[in-house]
């Protein structure tokens, strides 16, 4: 990618995603289907969609969001379809309201998959640089900056930090940092 981001204030993307995981994926991928340009900037072009823990899609109140991206048209439902190497129906022995499907996927599959089509959308740009904080005028985001002091202008920003950020979990007023 050139460095056209950092050269003027004028945005020359119209939505910026910050972070590849999951949701950062369905943001740019959603944003791309409105025919405007989106920059995704991840940490590690590497780890783009990365299931870091347990590879399932689904699931007890998961599924219902899963669902609900797939039927607007988002990439996780078809994503898993493509790459699981099980599906189960969780609960099964109990009534309906209760049964939740779930996928186990093959973790690299799913990943390598999702990234090829990110990388094959002409609307995205992928990026890899850390934010590290937004650009603001007169009270309004206009861009990102990133840990190496780059500079990117878009018209909407999406951050998509997910489990990442320092793993602080908030839970009404109470913090609790993550005990590593």
């Amino acid at each position: 990618m050139n460095n056209k981001g950092t050269t003027s204030k004028k945005p020359p993307f119209d939505v910026i995603v910050c972070g590849a995981g999951h949701a950062g994926c369905e943001a740019a991928l959603a944003a791309s289907r409105l025919g405007v340009k989106v920059l995704v900037l991840t940490g590690n072009l590497d780890t783009i969609a990365q299931m870091s823990c347990n590879p399932a899609i689904g699931g007890q109140a998961k599924g219902q969001i899963v669902r609900e991206i797939d039927a607007l048209g988002g990439e996780m439902a078809l994503n898993t379809d493509l790459s699981a190497i099980q599906f189960k129906l969780l609960n099964s022995s109990k009534g309906p309201a209760v049964q939740a499907p779930r996928a186990q996927c093959d973790k690299k599959s799913y990943q390598l998959r999702m990234k090829f089509v990110l990388e094959q959308n002409e609307n995205i740009t992928i990026f890899q640089g850390v934010v590290d904080g937004l650009l603001e005028e007169k009270d309004e985001c206009v861009g990102v900056r990133t840990t190496l002091g780059q500079k990117f202008y878009g018209k909407s920003t999406v951050v998509t930090t997910g489990t990442f950020l320092k793993a602080l979990m908030h839970v009404g007023q109470k913090q609790t940092a993550h005990l590593a």
